[in-house]
C-alpha cells in the first residue's frame, strides 16, 4: 500500500475527534504518535478534561481510512513497553487456569 501521508492521518484523526467518556473535544497537542508504518498510524491520545486515553489503531485500507480504538490508563511510554513484551505458552495457561477455576482476583492481583 501506498504512503498516504499526513493528510491520511488527519482523516483518520477526525474519526476519534472526541473523548469517549466526557465527549471533551481532543485537542491536538494531546495527540502522540507511538508508532508508524507506511499504512497505519498508532497513536495514543489524553483527555485533558477526564485525563483518560484512547489508544488508537489509525490505518488504511480498501474501503478507506479507520481506525479502532482502545480506552486505556496507560501512559504513552507505557503502551510501548507493552508492545514489546511477548505473551508466551505459560502466560496463556495460566490466564486459562484462573478464567476455568473463576478466581480473577489472581488476575487483578497478578
Amino acid at each position: 500500500m501506498k504512503n498516504h501521508g499526513p493528510s491520511f492521518f488527519q482523516e483518520g484523526m477526525r474519526f476519534m475527534a472526541h473523548c469517549p467518556l466526557c465527549q471533551t473535544r481532543y485537542q491536538p497537542s494531546f495527540v502522540k504518535i507511538i508508532a508508524e508504518r507506511e499504512d497505519s498510524y498508532l497513536v495514543h491520545v489524553l483527555c485533558n478534561k477526564c485525563h483518560s486515553a484512547v489508544v488508537a489503531l489509525v490505518f488504511a485500507n480498501l474501503f478507506g481510512v479507520n481506525s479502532v480504538g482502545l480506552l486505556t490508563d496507560l501512559a504513552s511510554d507505557e503502551v510501548l513497553e507493552a508492545q514489546q513484551r511477548t505473551v508466551g505458552a505459560d502466560d496463556v495457561l495460566e490466564l486459562y487456569k484462573i478464567c476455568r477455576d473463576g478466581s480473577l482476583t489472581e488476575l487483578v492481583t497478578a
